[in-house]
């Protein structure tokens, strides 16, 4: 098994001997980035060696895009890139718009059908005893409606970064 570098990627020559035939394989592996794409051929050379310099010789192909069907494409992109760039991007319109989507949800719930909430106070204490009253309060419709805004507009700033 023979390991070379070439235009930033690794390549991996791993042909096998055939048990009947005693020929062996072209067959190879092309690595970048923490991934990688298998290939092989079905043709078969007498030696070792040869089929190590035609797996090399068909990796730098396949890297230069000159085998017609096979491509390493997704292999160029780097995880970094990948991560810091699409998905890092990707991660924060898609937080604005499901951040959006909540407030504007809670803030139609509260327009729609009311919400309320309930305080507690301490009416009067004396020694271990305490006498508290408990008073539902409504949440005015005009947070619901700021909600229901600032829900829209968090929305609409997550779908502007993605254009």
């Amino acid at each position: 098994m023979t390991s070379l570098t070439y235009k930033g990627f690794r390549i991996l020559a791993r042909p096998y001997q055939l048990h009947d035939t005693r020929r062996w394989t072209v067959d190879l592996e092309i690595r970048r980035n923490g991934r990688r794409k298998p290939f092989s051929l079905d043709e078969h050379d007498r030696t070792e060696d040869e089929a190590e310099a035609r797996c090399s010789g068909l990796a730098r192909r396949i890297i230069d895009g000159r085998v017609p069907g096979w491509s390493v494409e997704h292999l160029r992109e780097s995880q970094g890139q990948r991560i810091g760039q699409h998905s890092a991007r990707g991660t924060s319109m898609r937080m604005y718009i499901i951040a959006g989507a909540i407030i504007a949800a809670l803030g139609a719930f509260v327009l729609l059908r009311g919400a309320s909430f309930n305080t507690r106070s301490d009416v009067l204490e004396i020694g271990e005893v305490k006498i508290t009253a408990t008073e539902k309060q409504r949440v005015p419709p005009w947070v619901g409606g700021a909600a229901l805004v600032i829900g829209a507009a968090l929305i609409v700033a997550g779908a502007r970064q993605k254009a």
